[in-house]
Formats: structure tokens, C-alpha cells, sequence
């Protein structure tokens, strides 16, 4: 028997899927990855906006058209569409007729399950925790992920030391609030020790969670890449009391301020969103001077969408459609500024690199500045085969908005 996996949404959704495929396998399954070869296609979906709701009901009617022309007998949902639309609906739903039935992926996985790595050889994403107990007023993960439940420490560690054993060089750190584990310090400094592993990137830190403690480890450990990922949503004090997000704009300063004087090179990561109830010019204006000011390196703007179930559904002072993209596109015009200005400054250093593959002209690949899959790249020239994998040190050449250019030294 033969099973097919569609994995759709954030990483956090493929390590689910990762543990799906080693279940499977383990039950005596072969994974595919041909549709038209599969007996059982499995679609991990994600809910958590609509967008990605309908690319999941959009891929479902995809994969039901193989139990048409295909070998596929079965066609099995699992992830937070499912939880999203309660099971007796999923299966009455026009658009998933062809549902033969759902698995429940969500779970906290651990060191004994077994999993087949989807990522490339060289990175893994380890979750650290599942769930979430903050209680944002705009955010349906309560309710499709259950209430925070975290790993044990040395739980992590160990699936951090297997996957090192087996050549991945890259482990990043997940969970829907990485800074919300109580031992986040310990398993840092535990991950960034063991043999094999160059480096170790935490992403999805509340700043309302981050301490003295996790800052200071990331500042102490050379192989714990100087790079963190630090939503903030906005800037605005009366739009972070309506979002529940528990800080001030005086608070994130400070912490930013912290931040880099105890990790003076860090690259730091954000997400914003745009056009959140209540957000007048004003409130709007505080967002975009606050990205001016703080200069983030990286940063994401999402469109506020009302999700049903939360409370900023139901808020008023809602915003329009035209001006909410607006604001967000003037958000990414300022970040594109600044992004600029952060890379130019790059130019003429020597950095690590890890290759990702080649490309016309040369290689790409990431510096530790870059997460994988939602940051730049770095475009290499080198006269010699840089194969996928390695980490080489090159001399940054030149910058764009959002890659960077680099000779290998």
C-alpha cells in the first residue's frame, strides 16, 4: 500500500505531517510522492486564515480527482480545517464529498515517534510545545490547537541529537509561542552544545514571554544563531490592549533595546498586522513611524481578516478593505527602505552560508540572518561545485532589497 502526503501551511503543520508519514510507515505503508500512485492521500490542511482555508478546500478537490483517474481508495483530511468546521460538517460539505475520513494530527510529538524528515537533509524544525493559552483577540489557534502542552527538555534534546546523528545541520525551534516553554533556556543551551549541529535559530518568540534568561543564552552560544523572530502585531498601545497582546510600545522598546545591546549583530524578525479594528490614522501612524524607527530586518505585514469565534470579529471600528491594503502596502514600502539600507551595510563582510542548491550563474543558499523558506537568500559566485548542505564562508559583494551577493572567500 502506498500513501500520499500533502503537506499545506506552516512548519509547524509539517512536522505534524513528518510524524503522520513515520506512523504510516511504521504501520507497513510505502510514501509516494506520486498522487496517481497512491492508494491513500492524506492532506494536512491549515485554518488559521481564510486564504489558507481555501487553498485547503481547493487542494481536497484536487486530490479527490485521483480516486477518479488514479489507484487512490481513500482520501483522508487531518490538521485544523477538520477542527475549523466540526467533523459531521466536513463530511456533508459539497466541496468534500469525496472525504473518506480525518486524522487527528494535532498532537505533541515525541522523541519515540517515528518520523520521516520532509525538509531538506541539512535542516529540521523540532516542536517544542503545542497549543497556546495567549488569548489574542484575533487568532483562532486556541481553538483549533488546543491549550498550551509542552515537551519535556530533554525530550527536544534528544530528537535534536538524533537528527544530528543523522546530518542535519540546521535545527530550528517551533511552536505557536516558542518563549512560552519554562525550560526554552535550557533546551537552547543543550541543542547548541551537541556534536554535528553548526546552528540553532528560534522563531515564534512573544515578546511579552522572552526573558533575561533566553536572551543571555542566545548571546553566550556560538552555534545559536544571532537571529530571532519577534512578532509584535503593531505599535499602538490602544491597538495592542484590543489585540490582548499584554505590552506597550514602551515595553517592546525597551525589550528591543535589550535585545541588541546584549546581541549587538542580531538580525531581528517581525510580523505586523494592518487595518485591525479600531485603527485610525493615528494608530496607524505609530505602527509605520514605530517600524521607521526600530529598523527591524525582516518583516511581515498580514491584512486584518475577521475570523468567526474570536472576539475581534465582533469589534467595532472596523476598517475597509481598500484602505486596509493600502496601510499594509505602505508598511512593506517603508520595510523595503529599511531592508535596504540594513543590507547595504552588509556589504564587504565575510559570513557563513549554508548551500541550498545551485542556480544559473552560481548558488544560493542562506547566511544565518535567513530562516528558511520565509527570508532572502544570498546568490553565490564560485569557481568550484558548492555542494547542497555545506556551510562555506563567502565575502558579501553586493544587496538587493531582500537577497544579498556573495563570493565564496
Amino acid at each position: 500500500m502506498k500513501v500520499y502526503f500533502v503537506s499545506l501551511g506552516c512548519p509547524k503543520n509539517l512536522t505534524d505531517t513528518e510524524v503522520m508519514m513515520g506512523q504510516f510507515a511504521s504501520a507497513g505503508y510505502r510514501i509516494t510522492t506520486r498522487p496517481r500512485e497512491a492508494d491513500t492521500i492524506v492532506v494536512n490542511t491549515c485554518a488559521f486564515l481564510k486564504t489558507a482555508r481555501d487553498e485547503a478546500l481547493a487542494t481536497i478537490k484536487e486530490m479527490a480527482e485521483w480516486k477518479q483517474k488514479g489507484n487512490c481508495k481513500q482520501l483522508l483530511i487531518a490538521g485544523c480545517l477538520p477542527k475549523y468546521l466540526n467533523s459531521s460538517f466536513v463530511i456533508r460539505h459539497s466541496s468534500l464529498s469525496q472525504v473518506d475520513g480525518l486524522l487527528d494530527s494535532v498532537t505533541l510529538p515525541s522523541y519515540c515517534v517515528p518520523r520521516i524528515k520532509a525538509t531538506p537533509p541539512w535542516t529540521a524544525y523540532v516542536k517544542i510545545s503545542e497549543g497556546c493559552n495567549n488569548r489574542c483577540t484575533y487568532c483562532l489557534i486556541p481553538s483549533l490547537r488546543g491549550p498550551l502542552r509542552h515537551r519535556p527538555a530533554a525530550d527536544v534534546v534528544r530528537e535534536a541529537e538524533a537528527l544530528a546523528r543523522r546530518g542535519v545541520k540546521e535545527i530550528v525551534l517551533i511552536a505557536q509561542d516558542t518563549t512560552a516553554h519554562p525550560d526554552l533556556a535550557e533546551i537552547l543551551r543543550k541543542t547548541a552544545r551537541l556534536n554535528g549541529l553548526r546552528w540553532v535559530r528560534l522563531m515564534y518568540a512573544h515578546p511579552a514571554h522572552l526573558t533575561d534568561q533566553v536572551i543571555k543564552v542566545i548571546a553566550a552560544e556560538r552555534k545559536i544563531v544571532k537571529y530571532l523572530d519577534l512578532p509584535i502585531q503593531h505599535a499602538g498601545d490602544k491597538i495592542l490592549k484590543l489585540m490582548n497582546r499584554r505590552y506597550t510600545r514602551q515595553e517592546l522598546e525597551a525589550l528591543i533595546s535589550k535585545i541588541r545591546r546584549e546581541i549587538p549583530k542580531i538580525a531581528l524578525r517581525t510580523a505586523v498586522i494592518a487595518g485591525f479594528p479600531g485603527e485610525g490614522e493615528a494608530e496607524f501612524g505609530e505602527l509605520l513611524d514605530f517600524i521607521r524607527k526600530v529598523k527591524f530586518d525582516r518583516l511581515g505585514c498580514f491584512i486584518f481578516q475577521p475570523e468567526n469565534g474570536t472576539p475581534a470579529s465582533k469589534m467595532k471600528g472596523r476598517v475597509s478593505g481598500p484602505v486596509k491594503i493600502r496601510r499594509a502596502k505602505r508598511l512593506m514600502r517603508a520595510q523595503a527602505l529599511v531592508s535596504r539600507e540594513l543590507n547595504k551595510n552588509l556589504i564587504g563582510q565575510n559570513v557563513e552560508i549554508i548551500i541550498e542548491g545551485a542556480v544559473r550563474g552560481g548558488f544560493v543558499g542562506r547566511s544565518r540572518r535567513d530562516a528558511p523558506e520565509i527570508d532572502g537568500r544570498v546568490f553565490i559566485k564560485s569557481a568550484h561545485h558548492l555542494t547542497p548542505g555545506k556551510i562555506v564562508k563567502a565575502r558579501l559583494t553586493g544587496a538587493g532589497t531582500y537577497d544579498l551577493f556573495a563570493g565564496v572567500t
